[in-house]
């Protein structure tokens, strides 16, 4: 347990920090150390916990995570990415040549469809997943601390 909590103290900054410099870009903060990025920092690692005070089931979130971003990740983009690297040897003296056949195209073209299909359907399902969750109250909003009940399940 010790190393799992050791792991999840190290990585969380890791993770955390690319998705924050590139807000802090957009939100024109210097990179340098300030006290806007310290602000922004920390207003961001609050919004993270209070999603996960508020969302009572951690495997809801996987579940979002999952459907968004792994459909993608495995169905959508090797086929789109495949047919424009194929699409751009051509005419490249330096790379090599490469012509899609009809039906290797198509079948590229199938898998992008229903991985979008899939995506969009395991993310609603997900979403769904999220605001049904939500029958039991947040710590946060109770008021008799007596009345904590405690329980493990899907």
């Amino acid at each position: 347990e010790i190393m799992l909590l050791l792991h999840l103290v190290t990585a969380f900054p890791i993770i955390l920090n690319p998705p924050a410099q590139f807000c802090e870009k957009l939100l024109n903060i210097p990179s340098d150390f300030n006290w806007k990025r310290c602000v922004f920092r920390s207003l961001s690692v609050l919004c993270l916990l209070f999603i996960a005070e508020t969302v009572p089931s951690f495997s809801s979130i996987l579940d979002l995570v999952g459907a968004s971003t792994v459909t993608l990740l495995t169905f959508v983009f090797p086929p789109l990415f495949y047919m424009r690297l194929a699409d751009a040897s051509i005419g490249r003296k330096e790379w090599v040549q490469r012509r899609l056949p009809l039906w290797e195209r198509i079948y590229c073209w199938t898998l992008i469809f229903l991985g979008i299909a899939g995506g969009i359907c395991a993310t609603i399902t997900a979403v769904i997943n999220i605001f049904y969750s939500f029958e039991s109250v947040p710590c946060y909003m109770m008021g008799d601390t007596d009345n904590v009940t405690i329980t493990a399940g899907h």
